[in-house]
This record gives structure tokens, sequence and C-alpha cells, in this order.
């Protein structure tokens, strides 16, 4: 087949994709520029064609500026915008979260073991766990938890309102995801550091809240926005270990490349982390200072927690059945 005969048998498909490109410039573009990825890779496979039997230079840049226009307008097209965020949090991330189960599931456990055995512990010897709160931290505790103190009126004294609340959560919490994300770099030490500290931390407090406090104060407060909350630091330390793997095994890739990609593959994680911690926020700063029966709190509280176990094992399992 001569160039000419060549050019004249797929002219047809070039000119079908001009009139397709010029329908998605439009603002309201009809149902025929569904066609475009399809007409966008045969003419992909001309070009690539046309460079295999080295066709007249006139040819191979006419499919190549085709082919470059089209998929700037199909890249424009696809990324960005509420939806591909949408598709992100609620399809991507779920689906990441049950690819790396066995990453979870580790994090978890050091997430949760380290915290629970240091709130058993601490009401038998409590010195060490006052030692590690410090003096502003058990003043926090008992002002919020005491025998005597309600975590509503900590907040109005100390946020005055719970918006402010909200505002100062959701500052600490995301502050927390990212700090937990960003130690990866340090092949994962970072990560796992802050996800202890914060285990320590809390199995402090829980301890001395039980040593000297109301544990039923405490556990009504936390039971709703620990769902979320706890859940989203596990995930944070899940992308950070994942970028620190990448930059310590980085395989045949160089270290940069590999930390890249981790990077790609761990934005779905962090994104919903950081999702899970501000609806966290949301919670700690306008649900939890209510005055309710305990009976309400733990039924919300255990509502939120299956719910996002619900989130996490069912989210975006219909698109990958499609795929």
């Amino acid at each position: 087949m001569t160039p000419a005969q060549f050019e004249k048998q797929i002219e047809p498909r070039w000119q079908k994709l001009e009139r397709l490109l010029e329908e998605a410039a439009k603002s309201q573009p009809t149902a025929a520029v569904d066609e475009l990825p399809a007409t966008f890779r045969q003419v992909c496979h001309d070009l690539s064609v046309a460079q295999h039997r080295m066709s007249p230079q006139r040819l191979t840049q006419r499919l190549n500026a085709l082919a470059i226009r089209s998929y700037r307008v199909l890249e424009r097209h696809s990324a960005g915008g509420w939806e591909s965020f949408v598709r992100l949090v609620v399809v991507e991330f779920p689906q990441a979260v049950r690819a790396e189960c066995r990453l979870f599931w580790w994090c978890t456990a050091l997430f949760y073991l380290p915290a629970a055995l240091i709130a058993v512990i601490t009401p038998a010897h409590p010195e060490w766990a006052m030692s590690f709160l410090g003096p502003d931290g058990m003043m926090q505790i008992e002002s919020m938890y005491g025998e005597s103190s309600s975590p509503s009126d900590y907040v109005r004294e100390s946020f005055g309102s719970g918006f402010e609340a909200f505002c100062g959560y959701i500052l600490n919490n995301v502050g927390i995801d990212f700090r937990t994300f960003a130690g990866g770099i340090l092949g994962g030490v970072g990560s796992l550091f802050v996800l202890i500290f914060n285990s320590v931390y809390f199995g402090a407090a829980t301890g001395y809240v039980h040593y000297t406090g109301n544990p039923l104060t405490l556990y009504t407060w936390v039971i709703a926005h620990g769902a979320p909350e706890f859940t989203g630091i596990v995930i944070s330390a899940m992308a950070g270990m994942r970028v620190g793997w990448s930059v310590l095994r980085p395989g045949r890739m160089e270290r940069r490349t590999a930390l890249v990609l981790a990077g790609r593959k761990a934005l779905p994680l962090l994104a919903g982390a950081t999702l899970l911690t501000s609806l966290a926020a949301v919670l700690e700063g306008f649900w939890s200072p209510l005055d309710l029966p305990p009976v309400i709190k733990f039924t919300v509280g255990g509502v939120c927690w299956v719910l996002v176990a619900l989130f996490l094992l069912l989210g975006g399992r219909r698109r990958a059945d499609e795929a």
C-alpha cells in the first residue's frame, strides 16, 4: 500500500477525530463526544503505522499534532474537579486500604496494643505515666475527665464555641496525619514514631483517667469521634510506611523514581485519612460536647465504628467488579 493509499484509507478517522475535538471544546457537548477516546486510540495506531512505514514527514507531523491535541483535551476533561476528588475518596481510598490489608492490620496493632497495655498498667503504676503526660497534660485531663469535671465546660472555657473547637481539632488532627505521612521519608521510622507516640499518649491518658478521674466521661466523649480519628491516624501511618518502604527497597528503579511512584500510590490513603480525621473534628467539636445520656453516646459511637468499617470493607467494590 502506497502512502497516498494509506492516507486515503484512514483519512475519515482523522476527520472524525477533528469533529469530536471541536465538539468537546463546546460548553455543552453532545453524546457523540463519548467516542473521542476510542477514535484517539485508532489515530495513535495510525501514527505508529505511519512511522513504521517511514511515511512522508507531512503525514506523520499531521498525525502527531492531532494526537497531541487529542491527548490534551482528554487530560483536561479527565483530571481535576469535584468528580475526580469524590472518586479518589469514595472509590480509590477504600480500594487502596484493602490492597494493603496486611499493612493496615500491622499498623492497627501497633496503635491499639501499646495503648491498651499502658492503659491497663497505669492505674497500678501511675508514676511513669504522670512523667510522660507532664503537669500540663495531667491538668488538662483532670479538667476534662475529673470526678466533678465536664468536657463540655472545658471546651467552652478553652475555645468559646463548638465552631472554634472544630477549627482547633481539625488543625490538630490533620497536622498529625501529615506529620505521620511525612515521617515515612525517613525509611518509615518517622511514621512509626508518630504512630506509637500517639498510642502511648492515649494509653497513658486513659490509664490516668482510670486512676484519678471518671472513665465514663472519657468514653462517652471519645466513642464517636474516635472511630474516624484513630482509623485516620492508622491509615496515614500506612501511607508513610509505603513511602518509607520505597526508600529502603527501591528494587530495580532509581530511589527517586521509586519514591515518586510510592507517593502516587499512597495519595488515596493520605486523602482518605485526612477526610476521616476532618470528620472526627466535626464530631468532636459539635457532637461530643453535648450533654446526653451515656446510652445515646455509646449507641451513636457504635454506629460510627460500624459505618467506618463498612466503608473500608465495601467502598469501591462495585467499580472494581465492573473493571
